[in-house]
């Protein structure tokens, strides 16, 4: 695995890789590391379907809203190397925020009101310009042929493919289900940052989702406010930023009388002072 740190040795490396094997697949996992077993699922879909596979580790300081939320995420750089040696990838990018960003910031902002307003991104402003601004420019480096994204951040995986399909990058954007630990709990690299009290109390978050799926499941018409209630009754221990359900596509709230046939079940909600996210897609089959 070949670990670079540069733009100029990113670029390189791309146009050796058309050089030398133009007819090459390239999959992508962009990640800001603090590995997981969820992201090495990402990663071993995209070595399955692409002859080459690229991983990036790149903290953005341009999403983060809040500082401390910044200083307190977790890095171990060694340690995701060490991950990424058994999964059998090609080229780990890993390159600092001097080299990236350095002084300056962003000049162009790319947003999607219509999408960023809502759920997350009505509670963490500039978020989601930054993601597409650091992903944008990471399509622009690396050129994959596939780029693939964790449903967890469910709403992020809308916009970059929004912003895939209006910049026009050939690229397919490959959505992977949520991982999750044997009692529920969704990866993520913050569940690092609980405490063993704080990780029993984050349980509630998929314990609401799927007593919710059970009641959109066991009945042939369901109300969104008998879904809400089922979410808000189960999320007592958390502090709660939303929880309810929504259109997958516009990300709007459904009405709390409307029958529901397909919805996105969502939470945000802080344990102890960690910020989790977790979410269900639900369908009535036809």
């Amino acid at each position: 695995m070949q670990v670079l740190k540069t733009i100029s040795e990113i670029q390189y490396w791309r146009k050796k890789i058309s050089e030398q094997n133009p007819d090459a697949k390239i999959g992508f996992v962009p990640t800001m590391g603090y590995l997981h077993a969820g992201h090495l699922e990402l990663v071993k879909q995209c070595r399955k379907e692409n002859e080459i596979c690229i991983v990036s580790i790149f903290v953005n300081p341009v999403q983060f809203n809040d500082p401390e939320d910044l200083e307190k995420y977790p890095r171990d750089l060694t340690r995701d190397i060490y991950l990424l040696k058994s999964t059998d990838v090609d080229v780990l990018w890993a390159p600092s925020s001097a080299e990236i960003i350095g002084s300056r910031k962003p000049e162009i902002v790319l947003d999607y009101p219509h999408l960023t307003n809502k759920l997350c991104g009505a509670f963490r402003p500039g978020h989601f310009s930054g993601v597409l601004w650091i992903v944008h420019n990471l399509f622009y480096w690396i050129a994959p042929h596939r780029a693939y994204f964790g449903l967890k951040d469910y709403q992020q995986y809308l916009l970059i493919k929004k912003m895939t399909q209006d910049f026009r990058f050939p690229i397919e954007i490959i959505p992977h289900p949520i991982v999750r630990d044997p009692d529920g709990l969704a990866l993520s690299s913050r569940n690092a940052r609980l405490t063993p009290g704080g990780r029993i109390k984050a349980l509630s978050l998929s314990k609401a989702l799927f007593a919710a799926k059970t009641i959109f499941e066991g009945k042939e018409i369901v109300l969104a406010k008998d879904l809400k209630e089922a979410l808000l009754s189960r999320l007592t221990q958390v502090k709660v930023e939303y929880a309810g359900c929504y259109h997958p596509e516009t990300l709007e709230e459904l009405p709390l009388e409307s029958v529901v046939k397909e919805v996105l079940l969502a939470i945000a909600a802080y344990v102890d002072e960690v910020r989790l996210i977790d979410n269900l897609l639900l369908s009535k089959k036809t």
